[in-house]
């Protein structure tokens, strides 16, 4: 006799219940359990009854999932099935009948309970899922779908069955390879790390990024650690490199480091070629402690699952050493927006530059920008500032580390104040700097060698930023020594520069800069 539908729910009971899975905090009693899972394949209904029963206790929902299962038609036993595998992490009851229903006649169901046997996990749920496996009379989608489970639940056997299998089957090889990769990346208990002392066994291409219109600054920096840069472009600067990860980890003004490694075709193959070059895999063993762990990216963004499955297998293939992990990854392996290049960038170094940042306030001074705005102020041993709008204090913690002489930070945000005293404590510079909580319009420290700052641009600031700052410049001469400067962004170049070019003082250094989706001007104003 063929199975038949659960029974139906009463109109009314349907329609509250409808009405209750809209409600955010929903929780069902025990009464509404039974008439949920009556529900379970309803097409509208069906996903927010599942997330609704995953709050009921487990017992109960298993219990009541179980007592529809025998009479349910296929759709609404792979439904059954479905909110069992949620429920058996702690039902055992629920566990039991996911292993039963691998014997099911109903090929929905049965696919169900493969599917979430694997999701589940486990000794038992492996050893099922390798019994099946081991039948080899399934249909297709069966068999595909038991290939994904395999690969989830892992261990020595499923691991065997995969590498064993081979099949005429596209799909079904696409998955098996698919699975092979997340057995053998899931079984990895090695640790991974990164060689931050290791030279690297030959010159390289690097690629440092930071916020648009910092490049020249940032070349800089670079020059300076014998890295010289050969090419500048939009937020990133190009340089020829013989340094160790440590050394390439130190410029303060670049936001991301990463090796360039040419790409013929941005394809799973063409990836799996790049990663397996003499360019990129000698300089990763010899960069990397353990297996190389890698997971990967687009410049361009979205996810390419299939492409970054595709392109893992054929990597794995061709290098065992190389296993896709984007759990605790040592490198991001990202394709460029022209797809002409891989850049090799390492994670796990751990960002030693700014241990002064112990205390954060919504938006705050990025430190690469407030690095940059340090070295763009240029201080010797005694130089002394001023930063009227403190904020976090980003700018005098990068500021005293090139100077020892003493700081004034004044802010009219509590808030600010107290992160900023955090930082600059951190940073070593507490003791030399004196903190206010004064407007920035009427306080008056010392004349200072620098006023240095990232004014209010957005949710710190009421009212009209052009105005205060406008205002604001017409102050700075008078706080300023014989030898002093104004460094600082100002989104309204055009309004700032006109008191501050009147009282006699030169802009030395202008450059656009794009603070994340609105560019301002980083200026230099000297006497």
């Amino acid at each position: 006799m063929a199975p038949v539908q659960c029974p139906r729910v009463p109109a009314d009971d349907a329609a509250r219940l409808r009405a209750r899975l809209t409600e955010a905090g929903y929780t069902p009693g025990k009464k509404d359990v039974a008439p949920l899972i009556a529900l379970a394949a309803d097409a509208e209904a069906g996903r927010a009854v599942r997330k609704a029963l995953a709050k009921a206790p487990a017992a109960l929902v298993a219990d009541a999932a179980r007592a529809a299962l025998s009479t349910a038609d296929d759709a609404t036993g792979a439904a059954l099935l479905a909110i069992l595998g949620d429920a058996a992490a702690t039902a055992p009851a629920a566990r039991a009948a996911l292993i039963a229903g691998l014997d099911d006649a109903r090929p929905r169901t049965r696919r169900a309970a493969v599917v979430a046997l694997g999701k589940l996990g486990g000794d038992d749920a492996a050893a099922a899922l390798c019994a099946l496996w081991d039948r080899g009379d399934h249909d297709p989608a069966l068999r595909r779908a038991l290939a994904d489970a395999l690969g989830k639940v892992g261990g020595p056997a499923a691991h065997a069955r995969l590498a064993a299998a081979t099949t005429d089957d596209r799909e079904l090889a696409r998955r098996r390879d698919r699975a092979l990769v997340i057995s053998e990346r899931d079984a990895l208990v090695d640790a991974s790390g990164l060689r931050r002392d290791q030279p690297p066994p030959f010159p390289l291409t690097i690629v440092a990024h930071c916020r648009s219109g910092l490049e020249p600054l940032l070349a800089a920096e670079l020059h300076e650690l014998g890295v010289p840069p050969v090419r500048l472009g939009d937020g990133r600067v190009m340089a020829r490199a013989s340094a160790t990860l440590a050394t390439l980890a130190t410029p303060r003004i670049a936001t991301a480091i990463a090796i360039v490694v040419p790409l013929a075709a941005a394809t799973a193959d063409g990836i799996a070629d790049a990663l397996t070059s003499d360019a990129a895999l000698p300089l990763l063993t010899a960069w990397t402690d353990g297996a190389i762990r890698w997971r990967l990216d687009f410049e361009r963004g979205g996810h390419r699952r299939a492409l970054v499955w595709a392109a893992a297998a054929a990597a794995r293939a061709r290098a065992t050493a190389l296993v896709n992990q984007p759990r605790d990854t040592t490198w991001d392996v990202v394709v460029t927006a022209d797809e002409q290049h891989l850049e090799l960038r390492p994670r796990g170094l751990g960002d030693a530059r700014f241990a002064w940042r112990v205390a954060e306030i919504p938006a705050a001074s990025h430190p690469t920008i407030a690095a940059a705005l340090a070295r763009v102020a240029t201080p010797d041993a005694t130089t002394t500032a001023w930063d009227p709008f403190v904020g976090s204090g980003g700018e005098l913690c990068e500021l005293a580390r090139l100077t020892d002489g003493a700081l004034y930070a004044s802010d009219l945000d509590e808030r600010s104040l107290a992160a900023a005293t955090a930082n600059l404590g951190a940073a070593g510079a507490l003791a030399r700097t004196t903190v206010a909580c004064a407007d920035a319009l009427t306080h008056a420290p010392p004349p200072v060698d620098v006023i240095i700052s990232n004014p209010p641009m957005g949710m710190r600031l009421r009212g009209d930023v052009g105005a205060l700052l406008e205002r604001f410049a017409a102050r700075v001469p008078a706080r300023l020594t014989r030898r002093g400067r104004l460094v600082w962004l100002t989104p309204v170049a055009g309004r700032t520069g006109a008191p501050l070019a009147a009282a006699g003082l030169r802009r030395t250094y202008a450059r656009a800069v794009d603070l994340g989706g609105h560019e301002v001007m980083l200026e230099r104003w000297d006497r």
